[in-house]
C-alpha cells in the first residue's frame, strides 16, 4: 500500500510540473508560436550554416509543427482540465490518476512519432560536418541545465 502511495504522489509530482512547464509564459518562452519557431529557424540556420535547399527543409518542417500547434494545444488544454478537476474531488484514487494519464499516451505517441520523423528528416539533409556541429550545440545547451535524470 506504501509503494502505490508513493507512486501515486510521484507521478501527481511529475503531472504538476508538466502543467507548470507547458502553461504560457514560461521563461523566454512568452512569444507566440510562431515568433518561437521563426527564433528557432533562425539560430539553427545561422549556428549550421544551412544551404538554401536545407532551409527550405526546415521551414517545411516548422510549418507542419505550427499546423499542428493549436490541435496540441486543444488536447493539453483538455488533459489539464480534466486533471484538474479530478484533483478537485473529495479523494482521488490511483485507479482514477491512471486512467486519466492513459488518456494522454495516445497524444504523447502521436507527438513522439511526428518528432520522430522530422528530426530523422532534418537529420538526413545535414552534412557530417553539421551533424557534429549540431551536436556540439545540443550538448553545450544542456550543460547549463538542471536535469533530473542524469
Amino acid at each position: 500500500m506504501k509503494k502505490v502511495v508513493i507512486i501515486s504522489v510521484s507521478i501527481v509530482c511529475v503531472a504538476l510540473i508538466g502543467l507548470a512547464i507547458a502553461g504560457p509564459g514560461h521563461g523566454r518562452w512568452h512569444h507566440t508560436p510562431e515568433e518561437k519557431v521563426e527564433f528557432l529557424k533562425s539560430k539553427i540556420s545561422e549556428k549550421l550554416e544551412l544551404t538554401d535547399a536545407q532551409k527550405m527543409t526546415l521551414n517545411r518542417i516548422g510549418e507542419e509543427i505550427l499546423a499542428e500547434h493549436d490541435q496540441m494545444e486543444s488536447r493539453r488544454d483538455t488533459f489539464q482540465s480534466d486533471f484538474m478537476e479530478t484533483l478537485k474531488n473529495d479523494s482521488v484514487t490511483p485507479e482514477e490518476l491512471k486512467a486519466l494519464f492513459e488518456t494522454k499516451k495516445p497524444v504523447i505517441d502521436d507527438l513522439m512519432q511526428m518528432a520522430a520523423e522530422h528530426i530523422a528528416e532534418f537529420h538526413s539533409v545535414l552534412t557530417p560536418e553539421q551533424r557534429a556541429t549540431l551536436i556540439a550545440e545540443i550538448e553545450s545547451h544542456q550543460e547549463g541545465r538542471c536535469r533530473f535524470f542524469r
